[in-house]
């Protein structure tokens, strides 16, 4: 009788795919970990993004953010559709610097009391990067020559300036500035002395007159080194005899 060798199959092993499975998870697991790492909220780049959203609004929809409400949320063009009832809104900005207008504002303030009080042609007013700047032009009635004395249509301008910034925060630089002529005789040295004492002249009226307090100003004198005109002339001379009153952007303001 013949020998037959007989041949047993081993049993296939069912669970092998555990090992994948297990390995997935484990690659999950670890993905989860470094996107839970990466999911901090930088609270200074979250308010470079709502400064830099708020910016790209319209002023309408501006003013509508800084008196509390939610900017596009609130825009009838957006949530009003027929056949669609607004819901409550999802989003909430908060105020930044409610009330506070900008430079340009401020300008169209000064420009316009300025002009109801027949002063226009008395005073420049510009918007610049530092801030708005108010610029006492009129010879004669300010500043004479080798004087720094306001005269009467001068302190009248200071005053109507007075009138729209006291109740705002920003910070005031007197600068003060004199033709290229030099100084002979009189109680003043030099230009420098004399253009500081002319911005003086105005800071004491803000402060002592119109009530702004002393710590929101500043003075400086610039003698003849920032003419606005040519000083070879009788007129150009006359209005680089000016005090420019400079209401800082409060966005900067830092004082000049």
């Amino acid at each position: 009788m013949s020998r037959h060798s007989s041949h047993v199959e081993e049993p296939e092993n069912s669970e092998r795919w555990l090992l994948t499975y297990s390995d997935m998870i484990t690659l999950l697991l670890a993905l989860f970990v470094v996107l839970f790492a990466m999911s901090s909220i930088s609270v200074k780049k979250f308010d470079e993004f709502k400064t830099g959203v708020l910016q790209s609004f319209s002023t309408v929809q501006l003013q509508a953010v800084e008196q509390g409400g939610t900017g596009l949320l609130q825009n009838p063009s957006l949530t009003s559709r027929p056949g669609v009832t607004p819901g409550p809104p999802r989003i909430s900005i908060p105020q930044v610097g409610a009330g506070q207008p900008t430079p340009q504002q401020i300008a169209q303030q000064i420009s316009k009391a300025l002009a109801q009080a027949n002063l226009s042609q008395d005073a420049q007013v510009v918007v610049e990067q530092r801030g708005v700047v108010i610029r006492l032009l009129s010879d004669k009635v300010f500043f004479s020559s080798d004087a720094a004395s306001l005269g009467a249509v001068g302190a009248q301008v200071v005053d109507t300036i007075a009138q729209v910034v006291k109740p705002l925060g920003n910070d005031l630089v007197i600068e003060g500035y004199t033709d290229s002529a030099p100084i002979v005789g009189g109680p003043y040295t030099s230009n420098f002395e004399l253009s500081a004492i002319r911005a003086v002249t105005v800071l004491e009226r803000l402060m002592k007159v119109d009530g702004i307090a002393p710590t929101r100003l500043s003075a400086t004198g610039y003698g003849d080194t920032h003419p606005i005109a040519s000083n070879t002339t009788p007129a150009g001379m006359a209005m680089n005899r000016r005090v420019d009153v400079v209401i800082l952007n409060n966005q900067t303001n830092s004082r000049i």
